[in-house]
C-alpha cells in the first residue's frame, strides 16, 4: 500500500486501490447453506476463504485447500508449506509438536464441534457443508484459488 504526502508542488497518491486486498475481503461472490449435508463448492477458479455463522453450526464437511502443502510446494519452497484447517487429516503445516517436528500436533475439527452464531472464520477450503440442518445457516465468502490448483469435481 501507498502512502504519500501532498505538498505545494505536487499531489501525491493517499491509499491505493487493489485487487488483492479486494479479493482477501470475499469481492469475488458469496454463498449461503442451511440444509445438512448440502455441499457448497465455489465457483472455478475459486476457493472460500471466509464462513459467517448465522447461528450456532457444526461442519459435515470443512475441506481445506491443500494446494499449498504438497510434497511439490515444500520440495520447490523448503518447510511444511501452508495448511488450512478442516475436518479431514491435519498435515505438518498445520502445526507440529514442540517436542517432536515430525509429527503432526494440529486435529481436525470433529463434527461434534460447534461454531457459535457472529463468528466469521478465515482460511482456504474448497467444500462445505454442515453436519445438521440449520434455521438461518453460514455465508460462504469467495476469493482466487492459487494458479494452478486443482478445480474440486463434481460428484
Amino acid at each position: 500500500m501507498e502512502v504519500q504526502i501532498k505538498t505545494k508542488k505536487q499531489n501525491k497518491i493517499m491509499a491505493k486501490n487493489s485487487t488483492e486486498v479486494a479479493y482477501g475481503f470475499g469481492q469475488m461472490g458469496s454463498g449461503h447453506i442451511k440444509a445438512a449435508a448440502t455441499d457448497l463448492m465455489p465457483p472455478a477458479g475459486s476457493v472460500i476463504i471466509a464462513i459467517t455463522m448465522l447461528d450456532d453450526v457444526s461442519f459435515g464437511v470443512l475441506t481445506a485447500d491443500t494446494h499449498l502443502n504438497g510434497a511439490n510446494v515444500v520440495a520447490k519452497q523448503g518447510g511444511d508449506g501452508t495448511a488450512y484447517f478442516g475436518t479431514g487429516a491435519q498435515v505438518l503445516a498445520n502445526g507440529i509438536d514442540a517436542d517432536d517436528t515430525d509429527t503432526v500436533e494440529s486435529v481436525a475439527v470433529a463434527s461434534s464441534v460447534v461454531f457459535p452464531k457472529g463468528l466469521t472464520i478465515y482460511g482456504r477450503w474448497t467444500s462445505v457443508s454442515l453436519q445438521a440442518d440449520s434455521t438461518h445457516g453460514v455465508i460462504c465468502y469467495y476469493g482466487p484459488a492459487h494458479v494452478g490448483a486443482a478445480v474440486p469435481a463434481i460428484s
